[in-house]
């Protein structure tokens, strides 16, 4: 399971919202698109990149920042 978040510019738990969740790791891009487009924003290429190697994006054109993790299911956290 991919956990979306939507964080400051610092990527502080204390300010992740959670933006989405799916089992796809396809649909974690889809889902940081549609939310920047939601925001009037789009995902630069640097964006893509540093989601898919680093799990997080750094320097977004809109406010704050994207990150997400993967989790387990079905286990005791």
């Amino acid at each position: 399971m991919y956990l979306i978040y939507k964080a400051d510019n610092f990527h502080s738990y204390a300010s992740r919202d959670l933006i989405g969740c799916t089992s796809n790791p396809k649909m974690v891009i889809e889902i940081c698109q549609q939310e920047a487009k939601k925001e009037n924003h789009k995902l630069s290429k640097d964006d893509l990149f540093n989601l898919n190697t680093y799990q997080q994006t750094q320097g977004y054109s809109g406010e704050g920042e994207f990150n997400y993790e993967a989790i387990e299911t079905d286990v005791l956290l």
